[in-house]
């Protein structure tokens, strides 16, 4: 290896440095761009066709929806008389112009058309060749979806509908060909419901519908909701288009002249993959006389034939102008920092070679731990000098802070094991004292040494009660004494969850149950055992269910649910409480912590209980949590099954 100056080497290696990420950059900055512009456009034309198959399908089940009620209001018992009729089309004509329907006509139960609200001069012996009509005779419910008309069921309709259905098709680039010159039938968004008599017989059929054709209140609402109508040159960015088979039959896509791309079609590929294969396509694709990102769907009957296809469309043109702006601009922001590093690295490099090498062996003696290690602070470079010095007493204070804190963790360990020794000791004494004054203090109570009066009875209940919870604030300290100490022994052994844990968990809180007239309802499987400590575990199970008894609503509920899953059993105990709320589950497992609500702070506890069961599922390599119900709330641990 050939031996170079520390500057040369520096030189080099600034360079070299600012080449490779000058290029990495550019190279990230392009594919970035190119990901979250062009890509992302195209992924956000997903989610754009999803907006207009919700306004399509809004479309079908509005007009489904006032079929179905107005259907409702027909009930006629007999044959329909001249004036009948007369009143009913009237009435239907009314309900078509006020909801806006190209079509509402009214058949018998067997098909045969009654009254044409749109077209009355057509009546009579008219059967509605219509699959809708068809499934609503032998189903009896609505139905709605969208059909194909021919042009001699439009004229049946009215004779405008069938001039508005017709488009002459225009050649289209790109488009596949075919030999048809204009398309007269119809697609139309059709619905349908039964018409039932007094005696709730089916005497008739009511279908609505509107035309598609050269209809664009979906397409502009698509654009509207999604795309809001802007533009990038004069042009619209976004389009959306129904089509028939293959021909734009409503759209807002504009050809050269800017008037509606009415007549022109899909191009081969996407006809191939949408129309032949029944598939999605989202891809560029060339629409009418530009580029665009499209999603495109088929649209079916329903019968489930593929008769159209929904498109959505993003101009492609601003996003590759915005890509390759941006990319330009990049690109010049990082050759004015390539150059610029490169010029400052041959200024850097003559002023930190002799000091940096000086400040390299400093800094590995102080990462050995020598601290108070010293460096010369005359550089010739101000600022490597003020770094030299700041070094310096950055060193000192290190070494004064490190003999500081030993002094403190020492004192801190003492005062610690203090403290330990005296929660141990003073528990320990009491928990003696307290097991002789809670047996007489129940002897007293309960008559053993004599009658007493209800007064007096009264007054030893509250004595019980406290001496009970400072008995179970004894047992927490000793607990919490025995876990800070690290001599919280564990032995596993398998044990029946049920029966040995939680039966007798319940068991102990079964008179504070009995008083607060609580329902209990232990799912635990009985067959459940697990590889526990039983003792500690036990201890666990008693914070949890005195924690659900004590918290809970008196007459409400506590559920103790198991579910396998896998090598391990959940447990969750839920009680009816008040839900507890996010900033207090953050809290609620900490030592000493309690909630801080007006019904938490009508009960008694240390904040001990809880601390003490997450140390205790730790131990058995698992985790607990709390989850907030509607009414209640539910803590939810894991441990190791048995087997």
């Amino acid at each position: 290896m050939k031996i170079r100056k520390l500057r040369t080497k520096l030189l080099i290696s600034f360079f070299v440095v600012i080449a490779v990420f000058g290029s990495a950059i550019a190279i990230l900055g392009y594919y970035v761009i190119k990901k979250d512009i062009i890509e992302r456009a195209q992924e956000k034309v997903k989610s754009d066709l999803n907006s207009a198959r919700e306004v399509y399908r809004e479309e079908t089940d509005n007009l489904k929806d006032v079929v179905r009620f107005t259907a409702l209001r027909f009930f006629i018992k007999d044959a329909l008389s001249e004036s009948d009729t007369e009143s009913i089309q009237k009435e239907l004509e009314n309900v078509r112009t006020s909801e806006s329907l190209d079509i509402l006509t009214l058949t018998d139960a067997q098909g045969q058309v009654i009254i044409r609200a749109q077209n009355p001069s057509v009546y009579g012996d008219n059967q509605a060749h219509n699959e809708l009509v068809n499934n609503v005779l032998s189903e009896k419910q609505a139905f709605a979806g969208t059909v194909i008309v021919p042009k001699e069921e439009l004229d049946k309709e009215g004779a405008w509908l069938a001039k508005q259905a017709h488009i002459t098709i225009i050649p289209t680039p790109k488009a596949k060909s075919s030999p048809e010159t204009e398309e007269s039938s119809g697609m139309c968004v059709k619905a349908a419901a039964p018409v039932f008599g007094y005696e709730g017989e089916l005497i008739g059929v009511l279908y609505g519908g509107n035309l598609l054709n050269r209809n664009y209140e979906i397409v502009d609402k698509v654009k509207e909701i999604v795309y809001q109508e802007v533009k990038y040159k004069g042009k619209d960015i976004g389009t959306a288009t129904i089509f028939q088979g293959d021909l734009r039959i409503s759209t807002n896509v504009t050809g050269e002249d800017g008037s509606r791309a009415i007549g022109t079609r899909v191009s081969e590929e996407v006809y191939s993959q949408v129309l032949e294969k029944g598939q999605p396509w989202t891809a560029r694709a060339f629409v009418v006389n530009d580029w665009y990102k499209t999603a495109y769907e088929p649209i079916r009957n329903i019968n489930g034939e593929i008769i159209g296809i929904l498109y959505v469309g993003t101009l492609e043109k601003p996003f590759i102008d915005m890509a390759r702006n941006i990319f330009l601009v990049f690109l010049f922001i990082v050759l004015i920092a390539t150059l610029l590093a490169g010029f400052l690295a041959l200024i850097l490099s003559a002023a930190v070679s002799r000091p940096l090498t000086h400040m390299l062996k400093a800094t590995e003696r102080l990462s050995a731990g020598d601290f108070g290690y010293k460096v010369d602070v005359k550089t010739g470079t101000a600022e490597l000098n003020t770094l030299a010095s700041s070094f310096n007493e950055m060193s000192s204070q290190l070494e004064d802070r490190e003999q500081s804190l030993r002094i403190s963790n020492e004192r801190l360990a003492s005062l610690n094991k203090t403290y330990l020794d005296l929660v141990g000791f003073v528990s320990h004494e009491l928990k003696g004292i307290l097991i002789s004054t809670i047996a007489n203090a129940y002897s007293v109570r309960d008559g053993f040494f004599g009658a007493i009066n209800s007064k007096q009875r009264k007054a030893l209940d509250a004595v019980t009660r406290n001496l009970d919870y400072l008995a179970e604030t004894v047992r927490k300290f000793l607990n919490l004494s025995r876990i800070e100490k690290g001599e919280l022994s564990f032995n596993k052994t398998e044990v029946y969850l049920k029966e040995n844990i939680f039966d007798t968990a319940l068991e102990t809180f079964s008179g504070q149950i009995v008083e607060k007239q609580m329902e209990i309802i232990n799912n635990i499987e009985p067959q459940i055992k697990v590889k526990c400590d039983g003792d500690l575990l036990l201890i666990a199970a008693n914070n949890l269910v005195g924690n659900a008894v004590n918290y809970g609503f008196d007459k409400g509920k506590v559920v103790l649910n198991s579910r396998d899953i896998g090598d391990k059993v959940q447990i969750e105990i839920y009680n009816d409480s008040e839900p507890i709320g996010e900033e207090e589950k953050a809290i609620i497992f900490n030592k000493f912590s309690r909630l801080n609500t007006a019904y938490d702070k009508k009960i008694k506890g240390t904040g001990l209980g809880l601390f003490i069961t997450k140390e205790i599922i730790g131990k058995h390599g698992g985790e607990i949590r709390v989850e907030s119900k509607e009414n209640g709330n539910s803590f939810i641990f894991q441990i190791e099954k048995g087997y």
